[in-house]
């Protein structure tokens, strides 16, 4: 009675509900060495949770019927499912160890397998595979030694041993007799000898698939991946003798994209390069928006590139391969591709605009008869954008006519006389016959009323605003259209001519940069190392002076090592080595030439400042003074340059007292060294000296001038003095003037006289110099 009540109330349907949601996952499961695990629907995991409530509530309130071992293998499988591996082998362990009578025991081994391998427990997983695999070869349970394979080939292709899992797969091959099971194996062997390389083997593999009984699905990637291996293998005609006899057959109807893609890859493979570029734009065409068309603009990127080497054009479909919709095999290379000739475009690009800007700098009268022939474009084609919009405007409305239902008993003689217009296209016509609309005669009123019961129509009207409204978007869109099909050369919005906004020197090193990163990309990465040559020719001969030229050297060694001139080679890098030893690609020239390295940190001026520093240190003054003056002259990119004026300004001010020469050393570092730490400690105090010295000067020269200057900053006292007032002439006999802000007023008004004003030296900021 428990074993009763617990089936039909419990058992029953939860056994159906997980048979259900199990069927659903193994439909899913398109190929059974799959390396990904299956993607569970919403519906799914809904199912999965409520046959888990239910076998806990059997688990729970009957684990006393039968039915306990049945409930833990289905809770099991469904925590599995779930991807919740380790609930799912505690329950699995929890049916071995309960009920080891089961006749669930050997299944039970089997998933306790599987979840091992999941959880990455991998010795321990293939030690329980291999117990099952015996266990059931003794008892003749086939099924189990076929999952227990496919667990063991699953793992070796997912640990990259390629070899290893077509070594399982052909013993597996010996131990099941399962002909469904067999045709994919067999077609698992050929997919993973082309992985490693062995066609043969692979076009033996997939012919090996229709000896047993593949499904219709499976038929069709063996003969598709079977003509793959024999156009590798060398086996072109016969490839594509393949391809075409499967095109020829109706049940392939629903896969004529793969098969026309591998015809045209096979023509490809042929030399046939026409062909092939016709084929893959007609698979690009035919099958839009497919991966099958991304792979076509993939292919023809690369005939482009590879065949028929127009750069430009490969450019133009690697863009679009990596924005479309494409085969997984393919995504990692489109992209990378893409950002490759993106570069190369770019570079191209700026080479050609900097060019230009060099060539108008050398030659500014092609500038100007360039920019006369750009306006002149220009006018034309503003001259020919309003012609057409005049037009555009002219006959807006007239199409709307063509949609208005005839409920006036005008409408068709309406037409005749618009169709009479649109025939003779007349500009004149048209606006006479607004004439007579706007001013009608008394000889105009028949058209007058036709045209009349057209326009005031009621329903007309309703439908001419929303014609309206439609034409106004049309035209918009037609305008974008329009001005995109006009040639580059006439868009207001392309290049100009311009003048150049740098001088002539940085171009050429602007240049040389761009053309050197060109060179380094045909040589390295598009494989056509006598472009790559061109451009470092290029810069030697032409932009000799720039500092790119010890890394050109270095490139054009590269590239006769390239082309198996070592002896070339090395004698450019040997120029490096002895001329550039200041720069970091001699130690590239080193490691090519097996030289020592050099020391790029080594700087000559470090031993001089030694040397002075003793000097100064023995109290030598003035010669330490001119040792760190020299150091300066002779090193002025060294660290120690900014670092010996200092010295030599601190020197002067406090050992020689030679204020004055402090200064000007002083000033010295901070023109020429405006960022150094030293600055800091110099430029306040030189602010105040030269303030001072100010002072002093206007101080002398008030003196000199009769004038009576007392000031004294420090006290912060006001001064008031009475101006010399002998050069001024008065109408009254004693005039009354105050003293403020250096500014000498008459009382009266009638009179104004300013002194001059004091002179105070601004605080220096660094920051704001300029050079």
């Amino acid at each position: 009675w428990n074993n009763f009540t617990t089936y039909f109330n419990l058992y029953y349907n939860v056994s159906e509900l997980f048979e259900k949601a199990e069927k659903q996952i193994k439909e899913k499961e398109t190929n059974i060495f799959t390396t990904e695990p299956t993607a569970v629907s919403g519906t799914i995991k809904s199912d999965l949770v409520k046959v888990i409530e239910k076998c806990s509530d059997l688990l729970q309130f009957n684990s006393q019927s039968d039915y306990v071992d049945d409930a833990l293998m289905i809770l099991g499988k469904s925590f599995y499912y779930q991807k919740n591996y380790q609930k799912a082998l505690r329950k699995f362990n929890e049916l071995l160890t309960n009920y080891p009578e089961s006749d669930l025991v050997l299944e039970g081994k089997l998933w306790v397998g599987k979840c091992q391998m999941r959880l990455k427990k991998y010795n321990e997983g293939l030690r329980t595979l291999a117990e099952v695999r015996t266990e059931a070869i003794e008892e003749g349970e086939d099924k189990f030694v076929e999952e227990s394979y496919i667990e063991e080939i699953v793992y070796k292709i997912t640990t990259d041993d390629i070899k290893g899992a077509i070594e399982i797969a052909n013993e597996f091959m010996n131990n099941s007799d399962d002909d469904e099971i067999k045709a994919e194996v067999w077609f698992e062997i050929g997919r993973l000898n082309m992985q490693v390389g062995e066609v043969d083997n692979a076009v033996i593999a997939f012919r090996n698939v229709f000896d047993y009984d593949p499904d219709f699905d499976l038929q069709f990637e063996a003969m598709l991946n079977y003509g793959k291996a024999l156009r590798e293998a060398g086996r072109i005609e016969e490839a594509l003798e393949v391809f075409e006899d499967m095109r020829d057959e109706d049940k392939y109807a629903t896969n004529y994209a793969d098969i026309d893609f591998e015809i045209a890859k096979t023509n490809r493979a042929m030399g046939k390069v026409d062909v092939a570029v016709s084929q893959f734009t007609e698979v690009d065409t035919l099958y839009k928006s497919t991966p099958i068309s991304g792979a076509a603009k993939y292919e023809l990127g690369n005939i482009f590139e590879e065949d028929i080497v127009n750069l430009d054009s490969a450019a133009f479909y690697y863009k679009q391969a990596a924005t479309a919709t494409i085969p997984k095999e393919y995504l990692e290379s489109a992209r990378e591709k893409n950002r490759l000739f993106t570069r190369y475009i770019n570079l191209r690009n700026t080479i050609g605009k900097f060019d230009k800007q060099l060539f108008y700098a050398e030659h500014p009268d092609e500038f100007v008869k360039d920019s006369i022939a750009y306006v002149q474009d220009s006018l034309a084609i503003a001259e020919e954008i309003a012609n057409i919009k005049e037009l555009q405007a002219i006959w807006s409305g007239l199409d709307s006519l063509l949609n208005k239902q005839d409920t006036t008993g005008y409408f068709a003689d309406t037409l005749k006389a618009l169709d009479s217009l649109i025939t003779q296209d007349s500009t004149l016509i048209r606006d006479s016959l607004l004439t007579k609309i706007r001013n009608p005669l008394p000889d105009d009123s028949l058209i007058v009323a036709k045209f009349d019961s057209v326009f005031n129509d009621p329903i007309f009207a309703q439908r001419r605003n929303l014609q309206n409204n439609l034409l106004i978007n049309q035209q918009v869109q037609q305008n974008k259209e329009f001005t995109n099909q006009l040639p580059d050369t006439l868009k207001f919005k392309n290049n100009p001519p311009q003048r150049p906004k740098i001088p002539e020197d940085s171009l050429k090193s602007v240049l040389a940069k761009n053309q050197l990163e060109l060179g380094n990309l045909f040589l390295t990465e598009l494989n056509m190392p006598d472009s790559a040559y061109w451009y470092y020719n290029n810069i030697l001969t032409n932009f000799p002076d720039t500092r790119y030229q010890a890394n050109t050297i270095y490139a054009l060694g590269s590239y006769y090592l390239t082309v198996d001139n070592k002896s070339k080679a090395d004698s450019l890098f040997n120029i490096i080595y002895d001329n550039y030893s200041d720069e970091a690609i001699v130690n590239a020239a080193a490691d090519k030439l097996n030289k020592p390295f050099i020391d790029l940190s080594y700087d000559p001026a470090k031993d001089n400042y030694e040397d002075a520093e003793y000097i100064m240190l023995m109290e030598n003054y003035e010669d330490a003074v001119e040792q760190f003056f020299e150091i300066y002259k002779m090193y002025p990119n060294s660290k120690y340059a900014a670092k010996s004026l200092y010295a030599c300004g601190w020197i002067l001010e406090n050992n020689l007292g030679m204020p004055d020469s402090a200064a000007a050393i002083y000033d010295t570092l901070i023109a020429h060294y405006p960022t150094s730490v030293y600055v800091r400690n110099i430029a306040g105090k030189l602010s105040l000296y030269k303030q001072e010295k100010r002072r002093l000067e206007m101080a002398k020269l008030d003196s000199l001038n009769g004038k009576l200057a007392v000031t004294d900053s420090l006290a912060g006292e006001k001064l008031n003095r009475t101006g010399d007032l002998s050069t001024v002439t008065s109408q009254t006999d004693s005039v009354q003037v105050s003293m403020k802000n250096g500014e000498q007023k008459e009382v009266s008004g009638q009179f104004e006289k300013k002194l001059l004003p004091k002179i105070k030296e601004p605080l220096w900021n660094p920051r704001k110099r300029r050079y």
